[in-house]
């Protein structure tokens, strides 16, 4: 199932299409984080919603936006190796985790939507910022719809079919969101594929 009117901003129908009915996790507004201030990021999740799945194919689980705390936020500053360790004071900046693959993390900016790689295993508890990912949280969704729409040729037992399908959707991801083209996160993804 692979269509060329790929939406910039999916609906729910777009999405479910791909991933499944029920696939979406559409939180009420008492469920969002007062910390998650960027409005577009929150009309998105309250009206179309977000993926709550497992790609099993590339090993990129979103499923844990369902848990209690699930949008548990983080101290962005903290994370990224923006704050003095000995830096007490209250946290101005927030990010949740809206993906993981193996032990990195997609994270929403809670004030301006960017989608940025978080890789906890820097040389310090900070300095995890590993550069953006994707515009925003729907562009995260159709990459997510993307590669579930592309999983069958993925999962093909014919080499040639999944080199193909690969190199499809590379193209398209970036086509959709050129933050992919330089995205060390989705170039690990694509390197696992191969």
């Amino acid at each position: 199932m692979q269509s060329n009117d790929t939406p910039l901003i999916p609906d729910a129908a777009w999405l479910e299409e791909r991933l499944g009915q029920g696939s979406l996790w559409r939180p009420d507004e008492a469920d969002l984080p007062a910390e998650l201030t960027h409005a577009g990021s929150r009309e998105f999740l309250l009206t179309v919603g977000f993926p709550a799945v497992d790609l099993e194919v590339v090993g990129i689980d979103t499923r844990h936006l369902r848990d209690e705390d699930g949008m548990e936020p983080f101290d962005a500053d903290e994370i990224y190796g923006e704050r003095y360790p000995d830096d007490d004071s209250p946290p101005k900046n927030f990010a949740f985790t809206v993906a993981t693959w193996s032990d990195q993390h997609l994270m929403l900016g809670a004030a301006d939507g960017g989608i940025t790689h978080y890789d906890p295993n820097g040389w310090d508890h900070g300095a995890g910022w590993k550069g953006l990912a994707a515009d925003d949280l729907p562009r995260l969704a159709v990459l997510l719809g993307l590669i579930a729409e592309s999983s069958k040729a993925l999962e093909s037992a014919d080499a040639a079919v999944r080199a193909a399908a690969v190199t499809d959707l590379r193209e398209r991801m970036i086509g959709q969101d050129p933050y992919v083209d330089d995205s060390a996160f989705w170039d690990e993804i694509f390197e696992h594929l191969e």
